[in-house]
C-alpha cells in the first residue's frame, strides 16, 4: 500500500506540473486570431483590378513562401519562450551493489535504517542490496543573465521580420500586377488601333488604285499608299504578338490560375492622379516601408544583444525541485522531496570582454545599414517622384497631341478632297495621328504604372482604390 500511494503522489506530481506548464505557455503563446480582413474582404467582380489582386493573393507561391517564413517564425518565438517555463523529467534506476557508503545510504532513503546498521561490521562488510529510485526532477532559470530574454527578443524580431517581409512581398506582387493588368489593356488598345489604321489604309488604298486607273493621281500616290498599308500591317503584326506577350505576363503575375483569368475590365485611368508635396512622400516611406523596418529590426536586436553581452558579468540564478521514491522493490518504498536555489558567479570568464565587443561591432554595423537604407529609400522616392511628375507631363501632352493630330487630319482630308493638297500630305497626317494615338496610350499606360511605383516606394501599395473611379 505504501508503494501504490508513493506512486499515486509521483503521478499526480508529474501530471500537475505538466498541466501547469502547459497552461502558462498557451496563455504566454495565444494563437494568433485569424486576419479579419481575410474573413469580411467582399469579392470584386471578376475582371476588375482589385479581383485581379485578391486573386494573386490567393496564387501567387511568393505568397505561399513568405507565409511560411511567417510560420517558421512564429513556431521560433514560441521555442524561445519555452526558456521561461521549468524544465521537468522523470527518471528511474536500478543499482545494486555492496559499497558501505551505497549501502549505508540506500538504507536511510529507504527508510530502513535501524541501530543494528551500526555495527561495524556491517558497516564494513555489508551484504549486497537493490535500491530502486524513481524522481521527478523540475528545474527553472530564475535569472540566466538575460540569455532567454534574448533569445525571445530575438525570436519577435525573427517574427516582426517575417510578417514585413509578407507585407513588402504582396506590394511587390501588386506592382507586378498592376503592371501586367494595365500592360494588357494598352497592348489590346494598341492591337485595336493598328486595326483601325490597317482598315483605313485598306480602304484608301483601294480609292487611290480606283484614281490611278482613271489617270487621276500619278504611280507614286499610289505606291505611297501601298507602303503605309505595309506599314502598318507590321504594325498590326508587332501589336498582337505583343498583346500575346503581355497576356502571358499577366497570367504569371497572378500565379497562373487554372483557367486562366479573363480579360481585364477595369478601364485605364486618364485623369491626372494628385500629386503631393515630395517631403511627405518621403516621411511615408520612412515610417511604412516594411524593408526600412526590418532593417531597423536587426538594429533592435544587436541592442539586446550587447545588453546580454554586459550581463555575462552577473551571477545566475536557478530554482530546482525533485521527488523521489526509493525501495529496494516494487512493493515498498520510501518518498522525498528537494527544494533549493543555485547561484553561480564567474568571477573570470575570459570570453565575456571579447563577447561585448563584438557585440558593439555588431551595433554600429547594424546603424550604418539603417542609415545606408533610409538613404537608398530617399533616392528611390526621389526617382519615383520626378517620374510620375514626367509621366503627368507627357500624359497632358499626348492627349494634346492626339487632339491636334486629328484635327489635323481632318484639315488635311478635307483639303485634299477640294484638290488643294496631295495624297502625301493625307497619308503623312494620318501616320502622324496613329503615333499620337500610340504615343497616348504608352503615356496613359506609364502614368498609372509610375503612380504605382512611388505608392510602392512609400510602402502604401496596399489595394487597388487609388486606381478606381
Amino acid at each position: 500500500m505504501e508503494l501504490h500511494r508513493n506512486a499515486a503522489v509521483l503521478v499526480a506530481t508529474v501530471f500537475a506540473l505538466c498541466i501547469v506548464v502547459s497552461a502558462s505557455g498557451r496563455a504566454s503563446n495565444p494563437e494568433p486570431a485569424a486576419a479579419s480582413g481575410a474573413e469580411t474582404t467582399v469579392e470584386a467582380p471578376t475582371g476588375t483590378l482589385a479581383h485581379a489582386l485578391q486573386t494573386a493573393l490567393t496564387r501567387h507561391p511568393k505568397i505561399s513562401l513568405a507565409t511560411s517564413g511567417t510560420q517558421a517564425a512564429d513556431a521560433g518565438r514560441r521555442a524561445a519562450r519555452a526558456g521561461y517555463f521549468p524544465k521537468i523529467s522523470l527518471s528511474h534506476k536500478i543499482l545494486r551493489s555492496n559499497n558501505p557508503v551505497f549501502v549505508f545510504g540506500s538504507l536511510l532513503e529507504q527508510g530502513r535504517f535501524g541501530v543494528e546498521h551500526f555495527n561495524p561490521a556491517f558497516l564494513n562488510a555489508p551484504d549486497p542490496m537493490t535500491n530502486r529510485r524513481t524522481e521527478a526532477m523540475a528545474s527553472l532559470p530564475v535569472f540566466d543573465q538575460l540569455f532567454t530574454a534574448t533569445r525571445v527578443a530575438e525570436s519577435q524580431g525573427a517574427q516582426n521580420k517575417a510578417r514585413l517581409l509578407e507585407d513588402w512581398v504582396k506590394q511587390e506582387i501588386f506592382l507586378g500586377v498592376i503592371r501586367s493588368y494595365y500592360g494588357v489593356m494598352v497592348a489590346r488598345e494598341r492591337v485595336h488601333v493598328a486595326e483601325d489604321a490597317l482598315k483605313e489604309t485598306e480602304g484608301q488604298v483601294r480609292r487611290i488604285q480606283h484614281f490611278f486607273e482613271n489617270g487621276q493621281v500619278v504611280r507614286s500616290d499610289l505606291l505611297a499608299a501601298q507602303v503605309q498599308h505595309l506599314e502598318f500591317s507590321q504594325q498590326l503584326v508587332e501589336a498582337q504578338g505583343q498583346y500575346h506577350t503581355a497576356q502571358v505576363a499577366f497570367q504569371t503575375a497572378l500565379g497562373r490560375p487554372s483557367p486562366p483569368y479573363p480579360e481585364p475590365t477595369h478601364k485605364m485611368p486618364s485623369l491626372l492622379v494628385p500629386l503631393h508635396p515630395l517631403a511627405q512622400y518621403t516621411a511615408d516611406a520612412l515610417a511604412f516601408r516594411p524593408d526600412v523596418a526590418m532593417v531597423r529590426e536587426d538594429l533592435h536586436v544587436a541592442r539586446l544583444r550587447l545588453r546580454e553581452a554586459r550581463a555575462r558579468y552577473l551571477p545566475r540564478v536557478d530554482a530546482f525541485s525533485t521527488y523521489g521514491v526509493s525501495g529496494p522493490d516494487w512493493e515498498s518504498g520510501s518518498s522525498d522531496y528537494t527544494l533549493g536555489l543555485a547561484l553561480s558567479w564567474d568571477l573570470y570568464e575570459g570570453r565575456r570582454a571579447p563577447g561585448i565587443d563584438q557585440a558593439l561591432a555588431l551595433v554600429t554595423a547594424a546603424e550604418a545599414q539603417v542609415q545606408e537604407a533610409e538613404d537608398q529609400v530617399r533616392l528611390q522616392v526621389v526617382e519615383a517622384y520626378e517620374n510620375l511628375k514626367a509621366a503627368r507631363d507627357r500624359l497632358s501632352l499626348s492627349q494634346q497631341a492626339v487632339a491636334q493630330a486629328r484635327e489635323a487630319l481632318r484639315i488635311v482630308k478635307d483639303r485634299y478632297a477640294e484638290g488643294l493638297t496631295t495624297i502625301t500630305e493625307v497619308l503623312r497626317a494620318e501616320t502622324t495621328y496613329r503615333k499620337a494615338q500610340w504615343m497616348d496610350l504608352g503615356a496613359r499606360y506609364d502614368h498609372v504604372v509610375r503612380y504605382a511605383e512611388l505608392l510602392f516606394r512609400t510602402g502604401r501599395l496596399q489595394d487597388a482604390a487609388p486606381f478606381e473611379g
